[in-house]
């Protein structure tokens, strides 16, 4: 009767889950129940651009912490997950070593100007309405694979209005990975 139960929960998570519209295709991860990504989405890139980065909503679907360690795709020569900082007046993006935390049952929203997934070293043009995988690496869930699809230049998503990148401003560091 107590497993009965406990599929009874799961199944109805899960229902309650698809019925609020986070499992959108086609951006839906793989991550059999337990960490789920939703509306993974990247800005068109030239073609002489050399980084990107890539935004979602992470849902931990369990009742266990986790925490987002890393990711890798195979657009790019090196795939990190990043954060930017205002430091003396400059905004910075900072490699996060220690990954983002992920609560159990709570929801995580990597937008611009907040966490995201970098790529560094293009190795393809972001077209408009191109689609590419990542993996996303946990520490307890493991990898959870994630379509990423590829809007508009100037995409925001969700509303967040509009970003004002000042050159002079942004500093992107040296790229070169960090320890």
């Amino acid at each position: 009767m107590k497993k009965s139960v406990s599929t009874f929960a799961k199944a109805a998570a899960m229902a309650a889950f698809l019925l609020t519209g986070l499992a959108a295709t086609p951006s839906l991860a793989d991550g059999h129940g337990k960490v789920m990504a939703k509306d993974a989405w990247a800005r068109a890139r030239t073609a002489p651009a050399k980084v990107a980065g890539a935004f979602m909503t992470l849902h931990n679907m369990t009742k266990q912490d986790d925490r987002l360690v890393g990711a890798k795709s195979s657009i790019s020569a090196r795939t990190e997950v990043h954060t930017h900082e205002m430091k003396d007046g400059v905004m910075k993006m900072i490699h996060v070593k220690e990954g983002i935390e992920l609560k159990a049952g709570q929801m995580v929203e990597m937008k611009p100007g907040g966490y995201h997934i970098m790529f560094m070293g293009l190795k393809e043009q972001l077209s408009e309405g191109k689609e590419f995988p990542v993996t996303l690496v946990f520490e307890k869930a493991g990898d959870v694979n994630v379509t990423v699809s590829v809007k508009k230049a100037g995409a925001m998503k969700h509303g967040h209005g509009s970003m004002k990148h000042d050159m002079k401003k942004m500093d992107h560091g040296s790229m070169k990975k960090s320890n």
